[in-house]
């Protein structure tokens, strides 16, 4: 898509060329102004806060659950970039994690909530999908991060894995 647009915007300013030599009559470029505006925003900032707590949480038979939006077991992340700035939020809803010390997996169903304001209880839920949020006047914007599991099938051990997040203004 980047490609299509510089191969427009060449072929643009060729045109524009062309036509202010055409004008003028002579192959002198003197009259052609060329103006480029650009707005470079910062860095979006993520600050883990807190990470997933797995003692205690909440279980139904052999499924494990935290919810994002009651459970103060959830993880916390804060995101901070430009004031009152529309970004998008996405992330893999699934995640497969290794035992680290037997054989095996665990198969984790990531579940994010999220709010322009510390407030975890009045979080919208946040699904897989692209989202366009804002960031609030501070320049934040606050995610908690829970999930669920299966403990059905899984052998005994330790499993780790990762959460990623792809944050981006629009």
């Amino acid at each position: 898509m980047q490609r299509i647009a510089i191969i427009l915007l060449l072929l643009l300013f060729s045109s524009a060329l062309h036509t202010a030599y055409a004008q003028n009559g002579t192959q002198s470029a003197d009259n052609v102004t060329i103006t480029v505006t650009a707005t470079v925003q910062s860095i979006i900032e993520t600050i883990t806060i807190q990470t997933i707590d797995f003692d205690g949480a909440e279980r139904e038979g052999t499924i494990v659950t935290i919810n994002p939006i009651e459970s103060a077991l959830a993880g916390k992340i804060i995101a901070r970039g430009t004031p009152g700035s529309e970004f998008r939020l996405e992330f893999l809803e699934e995640r497969l994690m290794p035992n680290t010390v037997g054989d095996g997996s665990l198969s984790f169903l990531y579940s994010l909530a999220g709010n322009d304001i510390d407030e975890q209880e009045s979080a919208e839920l946040l699904g897989p999908e692209v989202r366009d949020l804002e960031f609030n006047s501070d320049g934040e914007f606050f995610i908690w991060v829970g999930g669920t599991f299966d403990l059905e099938d899984v052998n005994p051990g330790s499993y780790e894995g990762e959460f990623a997040i792809e944050i981006e203004y629009i």
